[in-house]
């Protein structure tokens, strides 16, 4: 088992969440929400994490919210995996550009 100071994790975990909430408040969305794809983005892209811990949302790639790992529900209702949905979006755009 991976030992976790349980300190700076609490640190990080408040500083996510005033990450996403002030994002999430700038582009009228919920924070909450915001954070879950923030964590999941992170988790796939660990090299952002200081630079994002440190100076905000803004040092990660434009489509960093369309980037993440972790799954979610779709309106349908159906859990949506996130290479499926890029997958469908590549797609759509190929059937779009051929006309």
């Amino acid at each position: 088992m991976v030992e976790i100071d349980l300190t700076s994790a609490e640190a990080v975990i408040q500083r996510i969440a005033q990450i996403a909430e002030t994002f999430a408040a700038q582009a009228g969305v919920g924070g909450m929400e915001t954070a879950g794809n923030l964590v999941s983005y992170l988790a796939k892209h660990p090299r952002d994490i200081e630079p994002c811990l440190k100076f905000g949302i803004f040092e990660l790639p434009a489509d960093w919210h369309e980037r993440g790992d972790l799954t979610w529900h779709a309106l349908s209702g159906k859990i949506v995996r996130p290479e499926a949905a890029r997958r469908a979006r590549t797609i759509k755009k190929l059937e779009k550009a051929r006309g």
